[in-house]
């Protein structure tokens, strides 16, 4: 069988290893956005690389590994991720969140097909799939918000509801994961760190705020109120929880 898959290999797509294994995976997550995972076969991946079923199952066992691969792998490399810059004590909110930001990116960036089926195939998921992947979405949303919320306790952000806050901020990096074309003028590199600085700018307080002293008592209301409006917020959620 190895040999087989080495002659499909090369004479049929010219890849070879890694690179065949991710084509595989983007194809595939081209049919499963286009027919649903059930209305897709290892025979139909196959065809469209222009290569027999052997090769496509030297790389993956089955349809499931394959759907497997596109959504649970992916994301738990994001949830990884996001896990180890939260539990670094040696940086600080702005430096944790443009790292954030920057790396999450740059991995929908890397592998934008496994992100697209991720959003778009729930439905063809067993239960188990869609709770792994569930887990994985809500631990980077909390990592995001946490130091956001540190950002904001250390008077560094502004006060923002962090949980809106890391969504947008999220939502900003999956989108990419659809528009982003490598052969573009921007590298992947940098095109995550430009999302890392608008993301940590969108929530840096202003520097009359930062400096505690404001150029001129109307400023200095407008940053009262906006305190104002956040503590009434969090006073309504503590009111609703009781």
């Amino acid at each position: 069988m190895g040999k087989n898959v080495v002659n499909d290999i090369s004479t049929k797509v010219n890849l070879k290893g890694d690179a065949l294994r991710n084509a595989i995976l983007d194809v595939a997550a081209k049919l499963f956005i286009e027919r649903g995972s059930a209305g897709t076969s290892i025979q139909n991946i196959a065809e469209r690389l222009g290569l027999s079923r052997t090769a496509v199952y030297y790389y993956f066992k089955s349809k499931d590994a394959i759907q497997r691969a596109l959504t649970e792998e992916v994301l738990a490399d994001a949830r990884k991720l996001a896990g180890d810059t939260v539990a670094r004590d040696d940086l600080d909110p702005v430096t944790a969140l443009r790292a954030l930001v920057a790396q999450h990116a740059q991995l929908i960036l890397s592998r934008p097909a496994e992100f697209r089926v991720a959003d778009r195939t729930q439905a063809d998921m067993t239960s188990k799939q869609r709770a792994a992947m569930q887990s994985a979405r809500r631990n980077v949303l909390d990592n995001f918000s946490s130091v956001i919320e540190r950002g904001i306790r250390e008077g560094q952000f502004r006060m923002v509801d962090a949980h809106v806050a890391a969504f947008s901020l999220i939502g900003m990096c999956n989108w990419s994961a659809w528009w982003y074309k490598p052969s573009g003028r921007l590298s992947i590199a940098e095109v995550a760190d430009l999302m890392a600085e608008m993301g940590v700018n969108a929530l840096l307080r202003d520097e009359a705020r930062r400096s505690r002293s404001p150029a001129d008592a109307r400023e200095s209301l407008r940053l009262v109120r906006e305190d104002l409006d956040y503590l009434e917020k969090i006073i309504d959620r503590a009111a609703d929880a009781t």
